[in-house]
C-alpha cells in the first residue's frame, strides 16, 4: 500500500508545479481577472495528497490574480491528480468534490457552503479614499444582518460587503459618510533668540507662568474660551523663574504684526531668528519640530591590561537644541486646543568628562486654547551670554610698552538672552471635506 506524503511537503510540491507550469501575469483590473479565469485555455498538471483545501484554494486564487475569502465551512483535506486540464475545470472539481460552491465578483473569489450563496445575497466592494477600512468595518455591526459579513482589504483600502441588497445600500451610505478627509492644522513656529526685554517691547499678553523648579503656577484671571475675549489669563508682569525651566505662555492676535515686528527687530540687531519651520498635521495627531546643533567633539579612551596600556581616540556627537511637539485639537467654535511639549538642551563645556561636555536639559508641557490664526508665545527659556569688546585710541595704542597699557582696554559683559517660541495654528479648509459632510447629512 502506498503511503501518503506529509501534507506540508505535498503542498510545497504543489506550489512548485503550479509556479512552473501555470504562470500568468496578474490581471490589471477585476473584469480582466474574471475574464482571464473564464477564458483560460491553457492546460496544466497538478498532484497533491492530503493537502489542506484552504492552502490549495489560496494558491489557485493567487495564481489567477484574485482576492480570496473563505467561508467558515471551508475546511478539510484534498487529494487530487490532474494532467493537462483547464484551470477552471480543476477549480470546480476541487470545490464541488468537497460540497462547496464559489462565485467571483469584483475581483473577489468567494468560496463557501452552498447555503451561504442564496439568490438574495449580494456582494459589493466599497473603495475608501481616506478612512481606514479596518476601523470602518466595526461600525457596520448594527447595519448588516446576522448572515451579513464585512471584510477589510488593506491592500486596496476597501471594504468588501456580502449581505442583502437593502443592507448593502445602508452600509455603503455609512461608509461614504465616514470616508471624509480628516481636518488638518498648519503649525507655524518661529524660534527667536532675543534680549530679555524684547518680549515687553513686542507687547505680548502673558497669560501665566509655570516653573518646574519650584512646582509653582501663577496666573491672573481664569481662562476664558469665549470668542469675544482672550483665551489666556493676563498677568503682567510675569516673574522670572528662579530655577529649572520656566515656561511662560502668552498670546498675540495678529500674525502679520508679528512678522513685521520680528523682521524690524532682526534688522536692528535686537534678535536673531533661529528657524521658521512650518508643518501640517492631522487633527489630534502630533507634529514634531526640531531646531538644534550637533557638536562633534574629540574623545579619548584608555584601556589597560596587565602588561600594556592602550589609548584610542574618536569623535562623539552631542545633539543640542529645542524640540517641540504640538498636538492640535480643533473645536467647532474656531478655537484650537494645543498640547505643547518643549524640551531644550545645551552643551555645557564647563563640565567635561574625557573631553565630552555635559548636556543641560530642560523640559515642560502645557495645554493652551487659542483662536484659529492667533499666536501662542512660549518664553522663559533664558541663557547667559558673555560678550567682550576691545577699544583703543588710534596710533597712540600702538606705542611700544606704554601704548597697550594706557590706550587699550578690554571689557566683558554678561547678557541674558531669552529664547522665544511663537506657535501659530491655522485650520486648513477642505472644500472636499465640507462637501462630504454635507452629502452625508442629506
Amino acid at each position: 500500500m502506498r503511503s501518503n506524503m506529509p501534507s506540508g511537503r505535498a503542498f510545497a510540491s504543489f506550489l512548485l508545479v503550479l509556479s512552473i507550469i501555470f504562470i500568468i501575469p496578474a490581471p490589471a483590473s477585476s473584469s480582466q481577472a474574471e475574464d482571464a479565469l473564464r477564458n483560460e485555455k491553457r492546460l496544466f498538471s497538478i498532484e497533491v495528497r492530503e493537502a489542506d483545501i484552504t492552502d490549495v484554494l489560496r494558491a489557485l486564487a493567487q495564481q489567477s490574480g484574485l482576492n480570496i475569502i473563505l467561508g467558515e465551512g471551508v475546511s478539510g483535506k484534498v487529494s487530487v491528480s490532474f494532467k493537462d486540464i483547464p484551470f477552471r475545470d480543476a477549480l470546480e472539481i476541487i470545490i464541488k468534490a468537497n460540497g462547496l460552491t464559489y462565485t467571483i465578483q469584483n475581483n473577489v473569489f468567494w468560496v463557501g457552503k452552498k447555503v451561504d450563496f442564496s439568490d438574495e445575497m449580494a456582494i459589493e466592494t466599497v473603495k475608501l479614499n481616506y478612512a481606514d477600512p479596518a476601523i470602518a468595518v466595526p461600525q457596520l455591526k448594527g447595519i448588516l444582518s446576522a448572515d451579513g459579513v464585512a471584510y477589510s482589504d488593506a491592500r486596496t483600502n476597501s471594504v468588501i460587503l456580502r449581505d442583502l441588497p437593502k443592507n448593502i445600500i445602508r452600509a455603503r451610505t455609512l461608509l461614504k459618510s465616514v470616508d471624509a478627509p480628516a481636518a488638518q492644522v498648519l503649525i507655524e513656529a518661529r524660534i527667536v533668540e532675543a534680549s530679555s526685554t524684547f518680549s515687553k517691547q513686542l507687547g505680548i499678553q502673558w497669560g501665566g507662568a509655570y516653573n518646574s523648579g519650584s512646582d509653582s503656577v501663577t496666573g491672573g484671571q481664569s481662562l476664558s474660551t469665549s470668542t469675544g475675549g482672550r483665551s489666556f489669563a493676563v498677568n503682567l508682569p510675569v516673574a522670572s523663574p528662579t530655577s529649572g525651566i520656566g515656561i511662560i505662555i502668552g498670546s498675540l492676535s495678529s500674525k502679520l504684526t508679528l512678522d513685521l515686528e520680528l523682521t524690524a527687530a532682526e534688522s536692528k540687531g535686537d534678535l536673531k531668528i533661529v528657524s521658521r519651520p512650518r508643518i501640517a498635521t492631522i487633527n489630534n495627531k502630533a507634529a514634531k519640530i526640531h531646531s538644534g546643533t550637533t557638536y562633534r567633539v574629540k574623545s579619548s579612551e584608555t584601556t589597560s591590561t596587565d602588561t600594556t596600556t592602550t589609548s584610542s581616540s574618536g569623535l562623539e556627537e552631542i545633539s543640542t537644541g529645542i524640540d517641540l511637539t504640538v498636538t492640535p485639537q480643533i473645536s467647532d467654535d474656531g478655537f484650537v486646543l494645543l498640547n505643547i511639549s518643549t524640551e531644550k538642551s545645551e552643551a555645557d563645556f564647563s563640565r567635561t568628562v574625557d573631553g565630552i561636555p555635559g548636556v543641560t536639559e530642560k523640559s515642560a508641557s502645557t495645554y493652551v486654547l487659542v483662536r484659529d490664526g492667533d499666536t501662542v508665545v512660549i518664553g522663559g527659556l533664558y541663557r547667559s551670554v558673555e560678550s567682550g569688546t576691545d577699544s583703543s585710541v588710534p596710533y597712540l595704542s600702538e606705542i611700544p610698552v606704554i601704548g597697550p597699557i594706557l590706550f587699550k582696554s578690554k571689557s566683558k559683559e554678561l547678557q541674558n538672552e531669552e529664547l522665544l517660541v511663537f506657535i501659530t495654528p491655522s485650520i486648513l479648509k477642505h472644500e472636499k471635506t465640507e462637501a462630504s459632510i454635507g452629502n452625508a447629512a442629506r
